[in-house]
């Protein structure tokens, strides 16, 4: 099923899935003067998890996009 915006119920998680993970890497930034909360590897991972959401999201965009 496809949402406004022509997003998938897929691209809409996703979507949703970079919007949390982006909320708690706010909130860890935001706690960055306790020392050891959160190593660099977790941070890494947030982002790589984030980048791939949105590489999936354009990358279904643009396979469905018609012609004008």
């Amino acid at each position: 099923m496809r949402k406004p915006y022509g997003l998938t119920d897929n691209d809409l998680f996703d979507l949703e899935r970079v919007r949390d993970s982006l909320a708690l890497v706010h909130a860890l930034a935001q706690q960055a003067d306790h020392p050891g909360l959160y190593q660099p590897q977790m941070l890494a991972g947030f982002l790589d998890g984030i980048c791939e959401s949105l590489n999936s999201i354009i990358g279904s965009a643009t396979s469905q996009q018609r012609p004008t």
